[in-house]
């Protein structure tokens, strides 16, 4: 058999790999000699991982939290279906802004709030953002997707469009108190033809003097990763380099969808979407300059290990935090068809 081992660095990235080939046999104890070498600069642990038998273990070092999920829907005031975390730490308390699908495919942004991040509160009956009037370019559905604070002012942009089989495009609104919010009028970013058809902003950090604006673009059944880059958080210009994450190992089928990017050291982390047959994944990537990433060859959390099965049928939506003491893994997903989409957690300790 062949034996490989790869060296991960703290934020679980392969920096030296190798491979050997292995004789096991039983009641003998097999010696290898093995050579790692370098994939990129720095250094990292060497983790490995013995199985015997059929009794299934997780792989992943991200775990579910056990009182999953820690949203779910109300039932009322387009909060029929809840999906797409994305929140901000600000004014000593955690911000969560999420999209509420009522009937007929309509979406408005609602928002719940925590000082935790594990147990959290509605304190509004209605959502924040609604739908555009009738004609304008977001009157079917908004969807949040990013947040940062620019200046003092919330900036959330999110994905709108006025036809579910048309173009969806990114618009932006921004709010002093996280609970008024006002939508610029047109977008901030267009769709446009191919893979960039229909838009879905998912993720914004600051690096250097530039904001990046990651986005999925989507031409079912195909879902690839791009970045537009901004100096001032509203005018924008797409990376001339885009699609920079498309899917490239079997386990990731035809989807890179969904990238979450904090800034963590002196580099950038992503955490991003996938799915192949009926196992949905999240995968990881690294870079230092936020154009070029680095994918960890496997996945990093599945399906089929959410706590009790809470999501079994379906994950997606990721959005990244990183506190003092953990990573965590906010999403979206449901146990069955016949259930809603709802939404949870799933966490690594920082060691």
């Amino acid at each position: 058999m062949a034996l490989k081992v790869d060296a991960f660095n703290n934020n679980n990235f392969v920096i030296y790999t190798g491979e050997a080939d292995v004789i096991v046999q039983a009641n003998f104890i097999s010696q290898v000699n093995l050579t790692l070498n370098p994939t990129s600069s720095g250094m990292g642990s060497i983790q490995i991982s013995v199985k015997w038998g059929t009794t299934p273990v997780s792989p992943y070092q991200f775990k579910d939290y056990l009182n999953n999920p820690i949203l779910i829907p109300t039932g009322v005031n387009f909060d029929l279906d809840i999906r797409d975390p994305v929140m901000i730490f600000d004014g000593g308390k955690y911000k969560m802004y999420y999209t509420a699908i009522t009937y007929g495919a309509r979406g408005a942004i609602s928002y719940a709030e925590s000082v935790d991040g594990l147990n959290w509160t509605r304190p509004l009956t209605n959502p924040v953002l609604y739908p555009g009037e009738p004609g304008s370019w977001d009157s079917q559905c908004l969807a949040s997707g990013a947040i940062i604070k620019i200046d003092g002012v919330l900036h959330l942009y999110y994905e709108g469009f006025n036809d579910h089989n048309g173009q969806w495009h990114i618009g932006l609104a921004t709010s002093v108190d996280g609970i008024n919010w006002v939508k610029k009028m047109n977008p901030v970013v267009y769709a446009g033809s191919g893979w960039q058809y229909e838009l879905k902003p998912t993720s914004i950090v600051r690096k250097g003097n530039q904001y990046l604006l990651y986005f999925v673009g989507r031409n079912y059944p195909d879902y690839k990763i791009g970045v537009a880059v901004s100096e001032n958080g509203v005018n924008f210009t797409k990376y001339a380099g885009n699609p920079i994450l498309t899917p490239n190992f079997g386990w990731e089928g035809t989807m890179n969808s969904i990238a979450s990017v904090i800034v963590d050291g002196d580099s950038l982390m992503m955490v991003y979407s996938t799915r192949q047959g009926t196992k949905s994944y999240f995968g990881a990537a690294g870079s230092q300059d936020g154009y070029s990433w680095t994918k960890n060859p496997l996945p990093i959390f599945d399906n089929l290990n959410t706590s009790g099965d809470w999501a079994k049928a379906s994950i997606d939506y990721p959005f990244l935090v990183k506190t003092e003491t953990q990573y965590r893994i906010y999403y979206a997903g449901y146990k069955n068809n016949s259930q809603t989409t709802r939404i949870g957690v799933t966490i690594k300790d920082i060691d």
